[in-house]
């Protein structure tokens, strides 16, 4: 068995004392890594084959490119973040995979009382009206010394960081419209690296004069392939892989560990999963954790994609919208980072949803950007019905009993669906290496 992973330098080797047969279920991002180090003899193991079982008839998962007429389009803004500087992730994309990355500081702004308002919302109080600005400042000091209490909801949490005012302009209506769950049940669990914090020194000075380059949080830089789209890992990962596309999983025998899916059926001695776990749990054939799955819960996202004979290079590469008035949750713009044409503009548009899909109306994004119908010239509808995992109070104890039963069972779940969790590009790449080097 191997044990290692990686430290400071880089990448250990894998060590392999037999090889045995690997299913891996998904060809996105965490599956794909995971078959690459499985596959390659430099990382240290003895070149397993593995086979992919993908039920679309494309490689990539979340993290494909797609094309119409000449216009790529992402499944939403996926970017890299990547925790250190010297990422080894970094150096195995531009290295190994020869993607050549650019980097871009982030431009970023929250639509609130129709004006745009930089990112992050906390740091930069002096662009709203001051009353408001007055009001926002007058309940962080009321806050600030204490904090959140332990094991507060995300709505606590909020109001005890920020103080009411900043929590009802923006943290609580847009997590709201982005979870679309009750934020009173909801944990603080996910944030981690992903919400900045509040700095009295920041708030303070944010209130007192308009000062765009006060910055913070995770994405405040990210990477993006120079030319064409986020599609490029994956392709670049799928090239020589042993994947069967269309593979529609019919049930999963994990205790003669036999994979039935329409068509065929496959036998195997280690088995990874990086599709989401409700779906990987219905699969099982007598697995008593199906009742748990029915305790997870995520949203969806209906993603409008729309290329237009316009340029919006002045406004950044995206904007959140906090208030119901408007439908969407966030708006980005593809073009800023990824180069078009001049005149021309690519945009993502997300909405979220729980039960019911909730179709962008193409009228409401015309009206707010003042676009002509005659100025659109590609229009690219994508549905994701996993996008974010609900982190709400019961979510780590059910999950743990969830992992607890697919690890005796000899199943890896992992990546960001696989191991139900928010994280990043980056990470999911992380867990199909530690899912391959757990294999061997």
């Amino acid at each position: 068995m191997c044990r290692s992973l990686h430290n400071e330098e880089g990448i250990i080797s894998m060590k392999n004392e037999k090889k045995d047969k690997v299913v891996i279920l998904g060809a996105g991002l965490t599956g794909l890594t995971a078959a690459h180090f499985l596959e390659n003899p430099s990382s240290g193991g003895k070149a397993i084959k593995p086979f992919i079982l993908e039920k679309q008839d494309i490689a990539g998962g979340l993290c494909r490119t797609e094309e119409k007429e000449g216009f790529s389009f992402d499944h939403t803004g996926h970017l890299l973040h990547f925790k250190k500087k010297d990422s080894i992730w970094k150096k195995f994309i531009e290295g190994e995979l020869r993607i050549d990355l650019k980097k871009h500081s982030r431009a970023a702004s929250i639509h609130i009382m129709n004006t745009l308002v930089p990112y992050p919302f906390q740091y930069h109080l002096a662009y709203l009206p001051k009353d408001e600005k007055e009001k926002c400042v007058r309940d962080y000091l009321k806050v600030y010394k204490t904090g959140a209490p332990a094991g507060a909801s995300f709505r606590q949490w909020a109001e005890h960081s920020f103080g009411r005012r900043m929590a009802s302009l923006f943290f609580l209506p847009y997590n709201q419209k982005l979870w679309n769950f009750n934020l009173n049940k909801m944990s603080t669990d996910w944030m981690g690296r992903f919400v900045p914090g509040p700095d009295a020194g920041k708030i303070l000075r944010g209130a007192e004069k308009k000062d765009p380059s006060q910055s913070a949080g995770y994405n405040a830089s990210f990477y993006y392939p120079r030319s064409g789209g986020i599609g490029q890992l994956p392709a670049a990962l799928a090239k020589g892989k042993n994947i069967v596309f269309n593979a529609s999983i019919k049930q999963i025998d994990f205790t003669a560990k036999k994979i039935f899916f329409e068509g065929g059926n496959m036998a195997y001695d280690r088995l990874i999963s990086t599709i989401p776990l409700p779906e990987l749990l219905g699969y099982l054939k007598g697995a008593p954790q199906n009742a748990a799955a029915k305790k997870l819960k995520w949203t969806g996202v209906y993603n409008m994609n729309i290329a237009v004979k316009k340029n919006f290079s002045k406004l950044g590469h995206w904007i959140y919208f906090p208030h119901g008035k408007i439908p969407f949750y966030r708006i980005g713009f593809l073009s800023n980072f990824s180069a078009l044409p001049d005149g021309f503009s690519t945009i993502y548009i997300e909405s979220s949803y729980r039960s019911e899909r909730k179709k962008t109306s193409g009228a409401s994004v015309m009206k707010f950007f003042n676009i002509k119908s005659d100025e659109i010239i590609v229009r690219k509808d994508i549905d994701i019905p996993y996008a974010y995992v609900i982190y709400d109070m019961a979510r780590e104890k059910t999950l743990a009993g969830i992992q607890d039963f697919l690890s005796r069972c000899g199943i890896i779940s992992t990546g960001r669906f696989g191991g139900w969790k928010y994280s990043t590009m980056e990470e999911a790449m992380q867990d199909g290496f530690d899912a391959a080097s757990s294999s061997v």
